[in-house]
């Protein structure tokens, strides 16, 4: 066990888990509009949203923007056995989805709508600790970093609380990096030259 990586995800989700509900409603709020104003989520076609947990940056109301603007949602249906996300298409936020693994929302079985994660131009990446080149700590079960690894060419984005932005992330040279933190004070862009879904 990496005690390093295990320290800190017991920290960051100690204090996430420390806020209030009314706390996490403003201060994504804060994030949420940071993100509408971007210009890579304006054009965005097709987008991948995690659904939150009620102590993460809540995304419910950037994915109705995105709704209201005809743009192509997807979320994460997991499938614990094989350990393994597959995205799904939604069109009503509010009649399509149920409690799924770990108690997140995900797609009614009547709604499973699977697609290929190319079609993607921009995936909102959820985690735990991220650090301003762009490492991030997720909560240990490697759902995100298989499905990330899968995929090129695409954006990966990350809103978080500013306290989960740390100076440095324990990571090894194959991690996959995200491209754009952002908090309710700042957007990080991060370096990732040396990213091979950018390769040609």
């Amino acid at each position: 066990m990496n005690w390093e990586k295990d320290d800190l995800r017991k920290k960051i989700l100690a204090l996430r888990r420390s806020q209030s509900i009314a706390q996490v409603e403003i201060v994504s709020s804060l994030i949420q509009k940071r993100i509408l104003f971007l210009p890579l989520f304006k054009s965005a076609k097709a987008i991948l949203f995690y659904l939150a947990s009620k102590d993460e940056v809540q995304t419910k109301e950037l994915i109705r923007k995105a709704l209201s603007l005809s743009k192509k949602v997807g979320v994460p249906l997991v499938d614990p056995e094989r350990k393994q996300i597959l995205p799904s298409w939604i069109r009503d936020i509010d009649q399509e989805l149920t409690i799924g693994f770990r108690g997140i929302l995900e797609p009614k079985k009547s709604c499973i709508r699977i697609f290929d994660s190319q079609e993607l131009d921009l995936i909102i990446v959820p985690g735990v600790a991220f650090d301003p080149k762009g490492h991030r700590l997720g909560l240990g079960g490697g759902f995100y970093d298989r499905f990330l690894a899968r995929v090129s060419g695409i954006v990966f984005l990350s809103p978080a609380f500013e306290f989960q932005v740390v100076d440095q992330v324990p990571y090894q040279d194959h991690d996959i990096t995200v491209d754009y933190i952002i908090t309710e004070k700042r957007v990080i862009c991060c370096s990732h030259s040396n990213n091979s879904r950018f390769r040609k």
